[in-house]
C-alpha cells in the first residue's frame, strides 16, 4: 500500500491513511471487495495484539490477506 500511495502522490503514514488508500482504490476500481478484504486484514492485525481469533477461522483471514495482496500488486 505504500507503493501504490507513493506512487498516485497519497498520504501513506497511519492506519487512517492506509484505510483512505482502500477507500479511494476500491472507488477508483469499482472493486468493493478490496473493502472486504482490507478490513480482514485489519482484524488479522488486531488479533496479533490481542489474540482473539480462533485457529478454526483463521486460515480464512490469511486467504483473504492474501487475496488483498495479490489485488493490490496490481496497482503496481
Amino acid at each position: 500500500m505504500n507503493a501504490i500511495a507513493v506512487k498516485k502522490g497519497w498520504k501513506h503514514y497511519s492506519h487512517r491513511d492506509y484505510s483512505e488508500i482502500v477507500e479511494r482504490l476500491a472507488a477508483e476500481t469499482g472493486d468493493m471487495e478490496l473493502l472486504r478484504l482490507f478490513a480482514m486484514a485489519e482484524r488479522l492485525h488486531a488479533n496479533y495484539y490481542h489474540g482473539f481469533i480462533k485457529a478454526e477461522t483463521f486460515p480464512t483471514y490469511r486467504e483473504g490477506v492474501k487475496k488483498l495482496v495479490e489485488k493490490l500488486k496490481g496497482f503496481q
